[in-house]
């Protein structure tokens, strides 16, 4: 039914007709438009919140429950988060305290200030970087781990690699024992290690390159192109790459081969696959979130 009538004319009754109807007329429209902008702010509540319900930390499928648990411990500014290679442990860090929940349930806060990096080891043992040396969790009790200063660390198979403030990059076993040790270009490279720890990256801006993650002994592969991200695939020695140039472009390499190929380059951004599972992991709101494979 329209709320629109033909002209009407003819004398006085009909002029009072003609504004009756008009008044008729006019008088749904305020409700209809009221009504139209209840509806357009509701569905735009239910599309922006949606997506922040699905990806908030207390909510993610697989790191809710250990992320709800970080979340009563540790409150204010967060800088950093670590994932055990089986996800059955996460821990998080501010600028005083640093939290380690498991996803058995238990639970502790550590009065820790100035906590620069932390990493879980393959045996999900917890290492971190403060006040200037590397600490190794030992049931319960801090160890100090060789004579190291990281700024970053990550975790490979057989212990964890620490770049340190001068750009050396150590690997180094549970002992403190030196496996191996690289220079790279400087203390801001981000490093990452791929499927089972074997392989690892330093990707420092556009440049990329590749090691043995035990032994850091430098493997021959060169990407086709600068690099803006990279997302290890299932096979330990295969790993994506998101080009800088091209938005669009990527390649998948292969470490043992040292050859690359074309591949669908994924619509989210880079993110971390965890040595013991086939799970992506990114931050989000501070605390570890699940990503999607690529």
């Amino acid at each position: 039914m329209s709320g629109r009538e033909s002209p009407v004319s003819g004398g006085k009754a009909a002029r009072a007709s003609a504004k009756e109807a008009r008044q008729r007329r006019v008088g749904p429209w305020p409700l209809t438009v009221a009504i139209s902008a209840a509806l357009g702010l509701l569905v735009y509540v239910a599309t922006t919140s949606l997506p922040y319900l699905i990806s908030a930390p207390a909510s993610d499928p697989h790191f809710g429950a250990l992320n709800h648990c970080l979340s009563r411990l540790l409150q204010g500014p967060l800088l950093g988060w670590a994932v055990s290679p089986d996800a059955s442990r996460a821990a998080i860090y501010g600028s005083q305290a640093m939290a380690v929940c498991t996803r058995a349930g238990g639970s502790r806060r550590m009065p820790l200030a100035g906590v620069l990096a932390v990493t879980f080891d393959a045996e999900n043992r917890l290492w971190w970087s403060q006040a200037g040396k590397l600490w190794r969790d030992d049931a319960g009790t801090a160890k100090r781990v060789g004579d190291f200063s990281p700024v970053s660390l990550v975790s490979h198979g057989s212990g964890v690699l620490a770049l340190d403030a001068e750009g050396q990059l150590v690997s180094v076993a549970p002992d403190g024992a030196v496996l191996g040790q690289v220079p790279v270009p400087g203390p801001e490279a981000r490093l990452s290690v791929g499927a089972e720890g074997a392989f690892a990256a330093v990707l420092d801006g556009p440049s990329l390159r590749f090691y043995e993650a035990r032994t850091l002994t430098p493997l021959p592969v060169e990407p086709p192109c600068g690099v803006a991200g990279l997302w290890w695939l299932e096979r330990p020695e295969r790993v994506l790459v998101a080009c800088a140039q091209d938005a669009g472009l990527a390649y998948a390499l292969d470490l043992q081969t040292a050859r690359y190929e074309p591949a669908k380059r994924p619509s989210g951004a880079p993110a971390w696959r965890l040595l013991g599972r086939p799970l992506y992991v990114h931050g989000c709101d501070g605390f570890p979130c699940t990503a999607p494979a690529p």
